[in-house]
């Protein structure tokens, strides 16, 4: 559609056609693939509506490609991508030394006698001050995932690390650089305007691929560069305000020129009768919108509801910006077709991938089990319809629709399992009827009847429960006697689960619902049905390091779960390096202990865990002197709160091999262990990794 030419009194005696016959032989030399080497016949570039003046001399940079630098948009555009290009080949091949390096160290190193000395010290200068002042480095000096609390309702969000904030300033300030380089001395100022408003729109509409992609669960770039999602998750908030910075000048440009060619008439006239424009214009105020509504305090005050509202305004945008694109017949186009491409094979692969896990014939819907605990948690199992691969430290989404309808909440896998069948006897059950004593009574004379398969007390040193009698406060407790060890379990590692159990402590909205309606059943439990997506994560099992020093804080021990029973059965396999295991614990009481009460008892109970396991538990507020009982063997117990410069101190000096620290919890609690490992990474070889859900 062409622009119609709109008589004012003040332009009488001009011919009624000049200005269309002007932009018609202007508009027809535009092609559609609008690059430097374009050529005529692939259609011009259109749908601008009706103008009121257009012998005005910024009437032909109110529309179209006038004044447009293509050739320079072209250029700037592929130097974005090729940055981008650049910095994941950079990723991808820090990834390859640093597995190719792990992989290496598992070979040399697997087996219980195995030496590590040499791989205890680093062998080059560069990557440990790397590590330390860049990679492992907070934007300052400690603070990173510990939020900034305006109040006790408001926060600000997080700091990024300094190697994620040298990237986003790269990002940002090459973006307004691309965008500053114009030819500021043209002699009509409307075609600076027009200038800017191109590169401006070309780049907005070439970020949106990275902020689509980045916001995927299923990112490919997740697994190939074995970032965290929650590192692509900030990536994707600062390409999408990038975005709507770039929409809103683009859209301010071509205001300027209309309000300059004609005043709000023709601002007014060009809008009400151009289709792409309309569009334009909807999709910049929703984009704007988004930015407003998804500031952290925004964001965090009302998670559940920004999610739903976001995802809907999001699509709304992106549709929005496609009709632009498509009824202008601009060369862009393409791009909005990969974002929406990407959206839509992201959202049917995970649709399938839930649906194949938690669906079939045979068993239905996937029955779900929530069982309230002490200290207001909830213990979740989903009986999967299909065995479901797992890695240790991965997380899933969680859906509950009886209690949070269609959305989903990330939660980190505590147990994954295959219960045998009913004609099938647990090989732990075996041995524990072995050792268990007849008359199946705790010291004291207590009798003892709680689960076999978790529970069941035993005779043998390495017995363990995390409950004492009735009345007594609950503890880990160990036997100090120094009996052969006996093997009380299988060291046949089954990957395929079809039991996954999450532990979620009430918060507000879904996590509180949820535990005050298992808590108030008769007997703390509920049966519903729901779903989980995934698994996600779980990039690094540990299983080369010689050390490794696991720290939890709070509900956090779930994340460390998994690669403590992991790591204990690939010991007693001989398919790891690892020879060391330490287990620290900081819960504000011990009525946290019975989250994972179960799943440590079967730990506790495995062959070989004396010689490996070592776990540490501070309790931070005790209720009396006599609930804290520091024991000498493998498992302590310490009022206070934990140091972890302390601890990291102390193991250094008593390592074995190369050492691997993961941190899961609150994020004062992870910034300190983060600073720990600086202090030490230049003087041993030490690795760090963070689970965190910043977002």
């Amino acid at each position: 559609m062409h622009p119609q030419q709109i008589q004012h009194s003040h332009l009488i005696g001009r011919p009624a056609n000049l200005g269309n016959e002007i932009l018609q032989q202007a508009s027809a030399m535009i092609p559609r693939n609008a690059g430097p080497d374009a050529h005529e016949g692939q259609g011009p570039v259109s749908g601008f509506g009706a103008v009121l003046n257009l012998t005005s001399s910024a009437a032909p940079f109110t529309h179209g490609l006038a004044g447009v630098d293509q050739a320079a948009n072209w250029l700037f555009a592929n130097i974005l991508v090729i940055s981008f290009m650049g910095m994941l080949a950079i990723t991808l091949i820090y990834r390859w030394i640093h597995m190719g390096n792990a992989h290496a160290r598992h070979l040399f190193t697997m087996g219980r006698d195995e030496d590590q000395r040499y791989w205890m010290y680093n062998h080059s200068y560069f990557w440990p001050w790397l590590k330390k002042n860049v990679l492992l480095a907070p934007l300052g000096r400690v603070r990173h995932n510990k939020e900034i609390q305006l109040s006790n309702a408001i926060s600000i969000g997080t700091l990024p690390s300094r190697f994620h904030m040298v990237i986003i300033l790269l990002y940002c300030f090459s973006n307004i650089a691309y965008c500053l380089v114009l030819d500021w001395h043209h002699a009509n100022s409307a075609a600076v305007i027009a200038d800017l408003r191109g590169r401006t729109g070309v780049l907005a509409a070439l970020n949106l691929i990275p902020t689509v992609l980045f916001a995927l669960r299923n990112n490919p770039l997740i697994p190939i560069l074995r970032v965290s999602y929650d590192t692509f998750n900030l990536l994707h908030r600062w390409c999408a305000r990038i975005v709507v910075l770039e929409a809103i000048v683009h859209t301010l440009c071509w205001a300027v020129n209309a309000v300059q060619a004609g005043g709000m008439q023709n601002f007014n006239l060009v809008l009400s009768t151009s289709v792409s424009y309309q569009w334009g214009m909807v999709a910049t105020c929703v984009f704007t919108f988004i930015a407003v509504t998804a500031i952290s305090p925004v964001r965090h005050a009302f998670y559940e509801t920004f999610l739903n509202v976001h995802r809907i305004l999001v699509a709304a945008g992106l549709v929005g910006v496609y009709v632009h694109l498509d009824k202008a017949n601009l060369p862009q186009l393409p791009y909005m077709q990969l974002c929406m491409a990407m959206w839509w094979f992201e959202w049917v692969w995970r649709s399938m991938r839930i649906l194949f896990f938690n669906l079939s014939r045979k068993k239905g819907l996937t029955k779900v089990t929530v069982e309230a605990l002490p200290a207001e948690a909830c213990r979740v199992t989903f009986e999967l319809s299909r065995p479901w691969r797992w890695t240790p430290g991965c997380h899933v989404h969680a859906y509950l629709p009886a209690y949070a309808l269609w959305s989903s909440h990330p939660f980190s896998v505590a147990w994954a399992d295959t219960p045998p069948k009913k004609n099938e006897i647990d090989p732990v059950d075996i041995e524990m009827e072995k050792i268990t004593s007849p008359n199946n009574r705790l010291p004291g004379g207590t009798q003892y009847n709680q689960s076999p398969l978790h529970t069941r007390y035993s005779t043998i040193s390495r017995r363990s429960v995390m409950t004492a009698a009735a009345g007594a406060p609950i503890g880990i407790a160990e036997s100090k006697q120094q009996q052969p060890a006996q093997s009380t379990g299988t060291a046949t590692h089954r990957p395929d689960a079809t039991t996954v159990s999450l532990v979620i402590r009430a918060r507000t909205g879904f996590t509180r619902k949820l535990f005050n309606k298992a808590n108030a059943t008769p007997n703390g439990k509920l049966t519903t049905w729901g779903a989980i997506e995934g698994p996600y994560g779980g990039h690094e099992t540990f299983s080369s390091y010689g050390t490794v020093i696991l720290f939890a804080g709070g509900v956090g021990i779930t994340h460390c779960m998994g690669f403590v029973h992991h790591l204990l059965l690939q010991y007693q396999l001989g398919t790891c390096s690892t020879q060391k295991i330490l287990l620290v614990w900081s819960v504000p009481n011990t009525e946290a202990l019975e989250w994972v009460r179960v799943w440590m008892d079967r730990i506790l109970r495995m062959e070989h865990r004396r010689e490996v396991l070592r776990i540490q538990l501070f309790v931070t507020k005790p209720r009396h002197r006599g609930e804290v009982i520091s024991n000498t063997g493998s498992v302590q117990m310490f009022p206070g709160r934990c140091n972890p410069h302390t601890i990291i101190e102390k193991e250094m000096q008593e390592r074995i091999g190369a050492v691997g620290v993961t941190a899961c919890g609150p994020g004062a609690f992870a910034d300190s262990v983060r600073s720990a490992v600086r202090g030490v990474v230049t003087e041993a070889y030490v690795d760090f990794i963070e689970e965190a859900f910043t977002y």
